[in-house]
């Protein structure tokens, strides 16, 4: 009975997110009422590299919809949280969950105006002020409803925001990436060029599955333990930031790239240059910050200590802090660098490489799916842990 019980668990999560996944596509096919494709709108479209942005960020700006705002707030507003807490602002860390969790949502209603505002006056949707307003109000009526079911998902689901995004690359993403095909399809020997996009695709796909699972091991002594067992084995991973960082970091650039219409074309938030540097940058930032936030040197520390362990070779207390730290920076700066320059290239690929623009947005997309679909797999795995559990226990 507990193992049908934990197998029905698993499959009623995987019901609530299938329900959640259908209403948030049919709300993507309700137009914006009073909503206008206006120039401001196409340029910004064609452009500029926001609809890719988009996509990664639970976004839907390719489509005029009820929900084209999306998780962006939400995004932005776990970001907020993350820094507040790490930076102990305003007595943050001593709040509890119920508090944080309220603190979220207010950072979230706050940003879905400020982005439903911008996106419609920013892209002159319409012109009458009326109308306007009500756009906005739609807009942010949609968005908190994109959020809510994403906190249903992350409590009675399966795969948190991962399933939405998703659904985000795989309906507005194709439009870009048959365009990319496309004009790939006017250079000579075009065959040969499929075949080798292909081939690096399942190349890089194998490589970053290789590289997310490698990990430096952190050897670690426990004086409970005997003195002649083995070190016990702590995997950092090298990593670890670039899921989040993939997901925040369009988050965080499409407010910016609304802006980009108020500015005139020699501007330098017009500039490819800055542009590239400035999603460099920040990509190698939030890759380190969210590593250093799954993996907190110092709460690291405190707990080997706490629990009458130490690393091979290093005191405890504030040494062990700055070896953890020390460690984390070295090992992960490779995954930063990759991380940083995939970003980058993704979304500024059809302004650097033209014609050869596919060689950096599909295999960016194709990166992306295997690694939210490598996300959802492993939360199923967890939940289907008890029922392999009792499995084993049955046998014995």
């Amino acid at each position: 009975m507990a193992d049908k019980s934990h197998l029905k668990i698993l499959f009623k999560r995987i019901f609530i997110t299938l329900g959640i996944i259908f209403i948030y596509i049919l709300g993507t096919r309700v137009p914006l009422p009073f909503a206008e494709v206006t120039k401001q709108y196409s340029n910004l479209m064609t452009d500029t590299p926001i609809s890719v942005m988009s996509m990664m960020s639970g976004v839907d700006f390719m489509r005029l919809s009820i929900f084209s705002v999306g998780l962006n707030p939400f995004m932005i507003a776990i970001l907020i949280i993350q820094l507040l807490m790490i930076t102990k602002m305003f007595g943050f860390d001593a709040l509890s969950v119920q508090q944080v969790e309220i603190t979220q949502q207010v950072i979230i209603l706050i940003f879905t105006i400020i982005q439903s505002t911008l996106f419609t006056v920013s892209l002159n949707l319409n012109n009458h002020p009326g109308k306007k307003a009500i756009i906005i109000l739609v807009l942010s009526a949609g968005s908190l409803l994109v959020n809510w079911l994403c906190f249903m998902n992350i409590k009675f689901g399966v795969g948190g925001t991962s399933p939405i995004i998703l659904v985000n690359i795989l309906t507005t993403a194709t439009p870009t990436l048959v365009n990319a095909i496309k004009e790939m399809a006017t250079l000579p020997h075009f065959g040969i060029w499929i075949v080798i996009l292909s081939v690096s695709i399942l190349v890089l796909i194998y490589f970053w599955i290789a590289f997310c699972h490698a990990y430096y091991p952190l050897k670690v002594i426990n004086t409970s333990l005997d003195s002649h067992s083995d070190p016990v084995i702590i995997p950092l991973g090298l990593n670890m930031g670039a899921m989040m960082t993939y997901m925040m970091g369009m988050a965080v650039l499409t407010m910016p790239a609304m802006l980009t219409s108020y500015f005139g074309p020699n501007s330098i938030f017009n500039n490819l240059t800055f542009q590239a540097i400035t999603s460099t940058v920040l990509a190698f930032v939030l890759f380190y910050f969210f590593t250093f936030m799954q993996f907190n040197p110092k709460d690291q520390a405190k707990a080997l200590r706490n629990s009458g362990c130490y690393i091979l070779n290093v005191r405890p207390n504030l040494p062990s802090q700055k070896y953890i730290r020390k460690i984390l920076w070295i090992i992960t700066f490779p995954g930063a660098i990759l991380t940083a320059f995939q970003l980058t290239l993704g979304l500024m690929g059809t302004q650097l490489l033209n014609q050869y623009a596919g060689f950096a947005i599909v295999p960016m997309n194709a990166v992306m799916l295997t690694m939210f679909m490598n996300g959802i797999k492993d939360q199923i795995a967890i939940l289907l842990f008890p029922h392999k559990y009792y499995k084993l226990q049955k046998e014995e």
